[in-house]
Formats: structure tokens, sequence, C-alpha cells
């Protein structure tokens, strides 16, 4: 009878099976259906979060950006407007480092791919992007060991495939274009390189800090010069980019931004002006060791368990220890992080916060092991089984691997 009753059961699931079968072919088509609509209602729920609106695709080759934002930069980036392709086919923008120049031409580039892939950037509301056969762009740098590349030549290479496809229809984004050479020489390829993407018909946009390649776009008549707004008074960036400008690369600014030492900064300056450089040889007594060159001393008022605020991460923390080189241990939410000592601010000594003879470490390492160490430093024979235990897996692990 129980056999009779699993071959009454088989032959139902094989019917059903059966049935279904029939209409897999619908199946799948449906399948595919709900994953087009759940890409579509994906992009419109990405839209919505960063308050898109829809932009236009138009048959010119023109690209008009209003007011756009860059998608992940959120409403505070400073909002990008420019045109291209009316009145001018290419432009160069030029300012300082650290001023913007590389967002423009990623804003750019991923605006254009946005809106080919039916997703709404943040603008104003007035932007059109030209229907693009393609989007090239050497942005960062391409340097690779595993490929024997420099930076200039990871560059070339990259450049080398934009100039065999880039064609009408297309736009070239190129970041630093003839950098990583000798100036002169790679200023040089760099205008010779931008003169064969512009007789291709391609749209393209540049940055660059040679003169030689700000000097040729001003006086060519189908480029464009912009800058990224710099504000002299204060020294710092505006990130706001300026057509129809030339901008300074400001590297004095940037320099002494990255702490280089004040009296370096003048003496280039000195030297910019007026040539003056010093070839006086320093004489060394042979034998004579230099001193120990001293390493930055830090100011330990830290103790492990003290509250801090981290300004790295923008949160609170428990103070674990110091590492080298200025660098400290910091305990958010039960995970370690290595943040610059300077980084962190004091917020409550460890005195005020736990009584005395309290355990610190139970702090940073969890109950259960902080008493499977224990176990093991008082010779427990069962945490010594667990250990055991534990290393067999990992090579039963690695056997399988």
């Amino acid at each position: 009878a129980q056999a009779e009753e699993t071959a009454a059961q088989y032959q139902v699931l094989s019917e059903l099976t059966g049935a279904i079968a029939e209409q897999m072919n619908a199946m799948f088509a449906c399948l595919d259906i709900l994953v087009v609509l759940d890409i579509i209602f994906a992009r419109g729920k990405y839209c919505r979060e960063i308050n898109g609106q829809p932009i236009t695709i138009t048959e010119e080759e023109v690209l008009l950006l209003d007011h756009v934002r860059h998608p992940l930069l959120g409403s505070d980036a400073v909002p990008l407007s420019l045109k291209l392709g009316e009145e001018n086919r290419c432009m160069v923008i030029t300012g300082p480092n650290a001023g913007g120049k590389t967002v423009v031409l990623k804003t750019v580039g991923l605006v254009c791919a946005m809106a080919h892939y039916g997703l709404f950037p943040a603008h104003k509301g007035k932007s059109t992007v030209p229907f693009l056969k393609s989007l090239w762009m050497d942005i960062g740098d391409q340097q690779s060991l595993e490929n024997s590349l420099s930076t200039f030549s990871g560059h070339m290479s990259n450049i080398a495939q934009i100039m065999k496809n880039a064609t009408r229809h297309s736009i070239v984004l190129l970041d630093e274009i003839g950098s990583g050479t000798e100036p002169n020489e790679g200023a040089a390829l760099a205008i010779a390189i931008m003169e064969s993407i512009y007789r291709s018909g391609a749209l393209m946009i540049a940055t660059t800090h040679y003169g030689e390649i700000k000097q040729f776009a001003v006086d060519h008549q189908d480029f464009e010069t912009a800058a990224m707004a710099f504000d002299a008074k204060t020294l710092t960036p505006k990130y706001r980019l300026l057509t129809n400008a030339v901008g300074d690369s400001n590297a004095f600014w940037i320099a002494e931004k990255m702490a280089i030492p004040v009296d370096v900064v003048q003496t280039a300056k000195e030297y910019l002006k007026h040539k003056t450089y010093s070839f006086e040889k320093q004489p060394f007594e042979k034998g004579k060791k230099q001193p120990p060159q001293q390493e930055a001393q830090i100011d330990l008022i830290f103790q492990k368990g003290d509250l801090v605020f981290s300004t790295k991460h923008n949160q609170r923390g428990l103070f674990y220890e110091y590492l080298e080189q200025g660098q400290a241990k910091i305990s958010i939410e039960k995970q370690f992080f290595v943040v610059a000592a300077r980084r962190l601010q004091l917020l409550t000594k460890r005195e005020v916060l736990y009584p005395a003879g309290y355990d610190l470490d139970q702090l940073f390492v969890e109950f259960a092991q902080r008493k499977f160490t224990r176990d093991i430093e008082r010779g427990s024979k069962k945490a010594q089984k667990q250990l055991r235990k534990a290393a067999q897996e990992r090579q039963t692990n690695r056997t399988v691997d």
C-alpha cells in the first residue's frame, strides 16, 4: 500500500513537472521582463534619491550642462555649467591642483553615461547631451608594475586606443595630457594628440598645467579655454568652472598646504623670479656620522580607554594605543581603525568614565574571546582542544581549496 501511495505521488509530481516544462519558455520570458522592470524601478528610485530630472538627448553635437551636480558628491557639490560643440568643439581646462579639474571631467563622463542608460542627473532642467556612439577617457595614474608601464607610458597606451577609435559623435576626456615626461616634449606631443583627435570630429575636454598647451588653446579658433576659480585673497579653490579664462597652477599654495617648509617655498619663489640658484658645494667631514634624524615627537595626551572624537571618521570612539609614525589605534563600535593621532580630540578622560581597577580590555574585546584567552593562559584542556579543532578545520579547508 505504501509503494502504491509513493508511485501515485511520483505520478502527480511528474504530471505537474511536465505541465511546468511546457511553459518554460513563457516563464523565462516573464523572468526577463521582471528583470527589465526591476532595473527600471531601480533607476527611478535612484533618480528620486539624487533629485534627478529628465535630460534631453539630441542628434546635435552639442553638450550643454545646466548646473549639473556630480551624482556621488551629493547636494553639497558645486554645480557645473558648460557648453561644448556649439561654438567650439574642444575645451582646455587649467587651474590649480585640487581645484576640481578632474571632477569636471568625471562629471561630464558620468552625466553622458547616465543619460544614455536612462538615468536622470541632478540639474536645473535645461541640460542636453548629444547622442554618442562612444565615450573615451584617460583619467588618473595609469602606472602598472604588472605590465611594465610608467605613468607616461600608461597614459600613452590609453590615448593610442582613443586616437584609433574616436570618431564623430564621440566625446574624449583627457586628464593632465602630456604629463609624466620631459615638459617640452610632453607639451608638444599633447598638442599633436589634441590636433589628431580634433580632426577625427570628436568633442574633447582636456586638463593641463603646461603653458604651451594653454597658449595653443587660446590661439586655436575651435578651442575654448576654461579655468577653475581660485580666491586670491583667501588662497582657496572655489571649485567653479570659468569659461574663456586661463588659470594658474598655484603650485606654491599647494606645497604650503601639504606642509612643505615655508623657507623651502620662499626659496622656490625666489628661484622662479630671479633664477639665482645655489651651486655651492657643502663640505661634509669624512668619517663623521650624521646625527640620526629625530622623528616628530607626539604629545602623549591619550590613554587607553579615553573617549575621543575622530575628525577623519566624524565619530566618537575609544582610544586604544599609539602606533609608529604618529599613528594611533582607536575602536569605533567594536571595530579597530588606524588614524593619525593629530586627527583625534579628547572628549572625556578614562578616570571620569570608569571606576578604579576597571578592566579596560573588556571595552575592546568580547567577553567570550577574553574568557577563551584566559583559559589558554591557565592551560585549560578544553580550550586547547578547541584550538586543535580550529587548526584541523583550517587544514581541511586548505586541502579542499
